[in-house]
């Protein structure tokens, strides 16, 4: 979600406030994910590294703005989608002990129209991203947009491919808090999620919905926690929801939840898997995108809102077995 320039200076400073109270504060390279002190973890995550991302790219590029990921493990290539507009590509790296080292930095590109021309606003607040591919088997990019709700599929340079789909479950979405979610299911296949209530759903609820046209309504932690990223978890989804507000703490959520054979516009039944809490000493940025690379192992980045105050924050982490409905 792109903010608004009051409620960006709130975050901004606010969060930055959260972060110093962490220590070892870096622009960029490993970093403590952090936690309660005497090091305690969530009971159902399994940390394997945080790095700070840099603010430029090799070429001089500005890094930053991601809300969203997208892994390809048959390339070892990391897809970092900015909000506005510009696709950037890594390789990511892991040491001996399986510990996310470092990002190699590759290369970026914009976001075009279909005259080549760069996307401007309001048709360039991209905020979700998946790796899909055409009946050829060819690889691209399903890329959700805000402001003008619509998916699109891309090229993986940035080129755009047929029509923009906007399916009937954007209708009513908010202006600046719809598609925010979006993952290719190896069982469910294409899953969008609102970060938001639409109009005449209860506050606390947000909409997920497929590309036939069926529709779930999903309980968020809260009214103020917005859904920004979902992921595959064996057969069900991990969602990941983000809840700030001034004068509180940021607070990030790992929920599980299960597409049931319940009629359409039913509630998704779900469970906490984490709670990450930036008061408790969780280095905490405004985390937005969420990939996953490995069966329980996941990459998730923050939104620096291209702020000075802000950081970039790539971590990895796994859910373990435990976390399983009825363990």
């Amino acid at each position: 979600m792109t903010l608004r320039p009051l409620q960006q200076i709130l975050v901004t400073t606010t969060l930055a406030l959260c972060l110093t109270l962490l220590p070892g504060c870096t622009r960029a390279g490993i970093v403590d994910p952090g936690g309660p002190p005497g090091g305690s973890h969530p009971e159902r995550l399994d940390w394997c590294g945080m790095l700070e991302l840099p603010d430029r790219m090799p070429d001089g590029q500005p890094l930053g703005g991601l809300s969203e990921l997208a892994f390809d493990p048959d390339s070892n290539l990391l897809y970092m989608l900015s909000d506005r507009a510009r696709l950037y590509r890594a390789r990511p790296h892991f040491d001996d002990h399986q510990q996310l080292s470092r990002l190699e930095l590759l290369d970026s590109t914009p976001l075009r129209d279909h005259e080549g021309r760069p996307l401007k606003m309001p048709r360039a607040d991209s905020e979700s991203m998946a790796l899909v591919r055409n009946e050829h088997g060819n690889r691209q990019l399903l890329i959700g947009f805000e402001r003008q709700h619509r998916l699109q599929r891309f090229t993986l340079d940035g080129t755009p491919l047929g029509e923009a789909i906007r399916p009937a479950a954007l209708e009513g979405a908010q202006y600046n808090g719809s598609l925010e979610a979006l993952v290719n299911h190896p069982v469910h296949g294409i899953i969008a999620g609102l970060e938001f209530a639409s109009s005449g759903m209860a506050s606390s609820e947000s909409r997920l919905f497929d590309l036939e046209g069926h529709q779930w309504r999903w309980q968020r932690a809260g009214d103020n926690s917005g859904l920004t990223a979902i992921a595959p978890l064996d057969d069900d989804l991990l969602l990941l929801e983000r809840n700030f507000r001034v004068g509180r703490p940021l607070l990030i959520s790992l929920r599980r939840a299960r597409i049931t054979g319940a009629p359409d516009n039913s509630v998704i039944p779900g469970n906490t898997i984490a709670r990450l809490v930036s008061d408790e000493g969780w280095r905490l940025d405004n985390f937005e995108g969420l990939t996953r690379i490995a069966p329980r192992r996941y990459l998730m980045i923050s939104d620096d809102n291209f702020s000075w105050l802000q950081r970039s924050l790539l971590g990895c982490f796994e859910v373990p077995d435990s976390t399983d409905p009825g363990s």
